[in-house]
């Protein structure tokens, strides 16, 4: 079970890869126009989800006519929710993921699974840790780079296209960085949604293992698993179960692809689920 003095603090550390936010010179220089691009996508009943995720629900709690106080002219509404932490965009947490090891299900860092979770979440490694995300951002438009609009199903991106793509866009990944991936696949998130949630495209394992070595802070995609579906995800292990790298899935890169901007400043506030394994996000892009 989560431990509240254990996995909450008002103190601000690192978080696998991600850093101790400070926004530094270097960062502040990737402003130059100043135009701010929202990068999440809307939460809704028909927002597709993973077999391993609920589907997200919003049902009316308190209706206006009865949120009153008293005779006065105050009212309110509210909604009531319920859905997975792995909704829509979204963060993983370095707990999400584990490993077999020598008999061993260990996540980040070899903490044992069995230590960690609890029914009420998990008491090391939540999501409640990661702090604020704040970074340089790249975009690797891989079906632009293609000339493509979206790659096709099962589409596995290798590590020389990642760099290829990188190199046409005039941009070099360092450490520290977040690194999005777009496919093209969101295109399919409404109206398509099988395709969407079974026959993704994304990195292969040793892509994964290639951006670790980049040492960057932290990896997303517009796609609901990242990695190639199917596949067995060896990817997420390379990436945050031995390498404390988070994943964020089912980003909107459109409009980043579309006004070419490749290098920006990225922002992200995960929220303290205490113990969770995932956080819904809206991310920003600021160029």
């Amino acid at each position: 079970m989560a431990d509240k003095d254990v996995s909450s603090s008002s103190t601000m550390q690192p978080y696998g890869s991600v850093p101790t936010p400070n926004v530094s010179t270097e960062l502040w220089r990737l402003v130059k126009t100043g135009r701010v691009y929202s990068l999440g996508f809307p939460i809704a009943a028909d927002t597709p989800n993973g077999s391993t995720a609920l589907p997200f629900e919003m049902r009316l709690h308190l209706p206006h006519d009865q949120g009153t106080m008293g005779d006065g002219p105050f009212a309110e509404g509210t909604m009531r929710l319920s859905t997975s932490d792995h909704m829509s965009t979204h963060i993983d947490a370095l707990c999400h993921y584990s490993e077999m090891v020598d008999g061993r299900r260990l996540l980040y860092t070899d903490i044992p699974v069995a230590e960690a979770e609890g029914p009420d979440g998990f008491s090391a490694l939540g999501v409640d840790l990661c702090p604020p995300i704040i970074a340089r951002g790249i975009l690797l438009d891989v079906p632009g780079f293609k000339k493509l609009d979206v790659l096709p199903d099962s589409y596995g991106i290798e590590a020389d296209e990642l760099e290829a793509c990188a190199r046409s866009e005039g941009v070099e990944i360092a450490a520290g960085d977040c690194v999005l991936i777009r496919t093209g696949f969101s295109q399919y998130r409404v109206g398509q949604q099988e395709r969407f949630t079974t026959v993704g495209a994304g990195p292969t394992p040793p892509a994964c293992a290639w951006l670790g070595d980049r040492k960057i802070a932290i990896v997303g995609a517009d796609t609901l698993s990242f990695e190639k579906v199917p596949s067995p995800h060896l990817g997420h292990l390379e990436l945050t179960r031995r390498r404390g790298i988070p994943i964020m899935n089912q980003i909107d890169c459109e409009a980043l692809a579309r006004d070419r901007v490749y290098e920006f400043l990225f922002i992200a506030l995960p929220l303290k689920f205490r113990g969770g394994t995932a956080s819904p996000l809206n991310p920003i892009a600021i160029s």
